[in-house]
C-alpha cells in the first residue's frame, strides 16, 4: 500500500472522532485538576518538612534557654561575696583575721628507699626427669 493511501486512510480515522466543545472543557478542566492536586502534594510535603524543622528548633531553643538560665545562675555566684571569699581561701592563699593558717613545709631532700625486686632463679631438669614427665604425666 502507497504511503500517501496510509496517510489519507489515517485522516479519516481522525476525523471521524470529532471532539465536541463540551468534551474539549472537560479534558481541559481534568488537566487543570491534575495540576493542581501536583501542586497541592508538593505543599503538603513542604508543609511536612517545614514542621519537622519547627519542632527541632523549638527543642534547641528549650535547651540554649535552660542553658542561658545555668549560665546567668553561675554569673550570679560569681558576682557575690561568697565566690570571692572561696578564691581568696582556697586559690590566693590569703586568710582572715583570727584563722590560724597552717602552710606544710616539705622535709629537706629525702631520698625514697627502693623497693627490692625479688629475682627468681631458673629450675634445672636433668634430662631422664624431662623425659619421664613427658612418658607418663
Amino acid at each position: 500500500m502507497h504511503p500517501a493511501v496510509m496517510f489519507r486512510g489515517k485522516l479519516n480515522a481522525m476525523k471521524k472522532l470529532p471532539v465536541t466543545k463540551k468534551q474539549f472543557w472537560l479534558i481541559i478542566a481534568i488537566l487543570f485538576i491534575i495540576a493542581f492536586l501536583i501542586d497541592l502534594n508538593s505543599r503538603i510535603i513542604t508543609l511536612k518538612a517545614l514542621q519537622q524543622q519547627k519542632s527541632i528548633l523549638e527543642t534547641d531553643v528549650a535547651k540554649l534557654q535552660i542553658t542561658k538560665v545555668l549560665v546567668e545562675e553561675k554569673i550570679g555566684y560569681a558576682e557575690s561575696d561568697a565566690a570571692v571569699e572561696a578564691w581568696a581561701r582556697q586559690q590566693g592563699m590569703m586568710m582572715q583575721e583570727g584563722d590560724n593558717v597552717i602552710i606544710p613545709i616539705p622535709v629537706g631532700n629525702t631520698t625514697p628507699t627502693p623497693t627490692p625486686i625479688p629475682t627468681t632463679q631458673p629450675v634445672v631438669y636433668q634430662n631422664w626427669e624431662v623425659w619421664k614427665a613427658l612418658i607418663f604425666d
